[in-house]
């Protein structure tokens, strides 16, 4: 390409796996194209705020950071990729990407690091995994010193994935040195008010744009009051609750509403009978 990079065979990454699709990165931003049509990911060159290099098995990473607290993860580069496209941010974009290491410890022990809205594992300074707090739908404290976060459903998992994450537990100490407790708010608790002021969830959480009251809904079947936030939508039913981020939707329709006029059909007796 004359104006950039084009790959074919480049996966965005996600909670539910990874999609396999197309990536062009250019002077005026990165796109990337779902294979097979769909989801679509535009990122302008004035968004990105920095881009990361990490080495994972078999191939390459490359992380996007962009301005609305958005992660972007995508896999697949050779190696010489990396140093041409390194050479292209910073001649284009003046951004000097940075490296991540890949923590293949095995340990489940570490610290975690709040940054904009992504959390990251650490285990002895390398990166054991990273979650974006925007896909979290509850959090719950299990017993003093457990924290549960519990993630939305994930609608835009990758084709050959079966399964998705949906939950995951912490256990922070009385002990904890990075979320100082006291007697009445353990560390644990501390961690959990953390969250919840990063991310949309429960009375921290944004407040609702509109609120639409008993709509009727076919899929999930019932009625739901639709409350529209800035980066989600909510579904709330009497047994069910469903949060929906805008950019997991991929299209919108409008359908006409059909109505249907039956016929009424009046029977009498030629004989005169009731």
């Amino acid at each position: 390409m004359t104006d950039g990079h084009l790959f074919n065979n480049i996966s965005l990454g996600g909670r539910g796996g990874t999609n396999p699709g197309q990536l062009k990165i250019y002077s005026g931003g990165i796109v990337w194209k779902k294979l097979g049509g769909g989801k679509a990911v535009e990122v302008d060159k004035s968004d990105i705020l920095g881009v990361t290099w990490m080495k994972v098995p078999r191939t390459n990473q490359l992380g996007v950071q962009v301005k609305d607290g958005l992660y972007y993860k995508f896999t697949g580069f050779r190696d010489q990729d990396v140093t041409s496209l390194s050479n292209f941010f910073q001649s284009n974009c003046g951004i000097t990407p940075g490296e991540k290491q890949l923590s293949v410890s095995g340990r489940n022990w570490g610290e975690i690091d709040l940054n904009g809205n992504m959390l990251t594992y650490l285990v002895g300074s390398k990166q054991a995994f990273e979650l974006s707090l925007a896909d979290v739908s509850q959090t719950q404290m299990q017993g003093k010193n457990d924290v549960i976060l519990e993630f939305h459903v994930d609608d835009t998992t990758g084709a050959n994935e079966k399964d998705s994450l949906m939950e995951i537990s912490f256990h922070i100490p009385n002990s904890n040195t990075q979320f100082v407790g006291d007697e009445n708010r353990p560390p644990a608790q501390v961690f959990r008010d953390k969250i919840m002021s990063m991310a949309d969830v429960g009375a921290g959480g944004e407040e609702a744009v509109v609120t639409f009251e008993g709509i009727a809904i076919l899929t999930p079947r019932g009625r739901y009051s639709v409350e529209l936030h800035l980066s989600f939508l909510r579904l709330q039913g009497q047994a069910n609750d469903f949060k929906i981020q805008y950019s997991s939707v991929v299209r919108l329709f409008l359908l006409p509403k059909v109505v249907y006029f039956f016929p009424t059909l009046s029977f009498f007796s030629p004989c005169g009978g009731n």
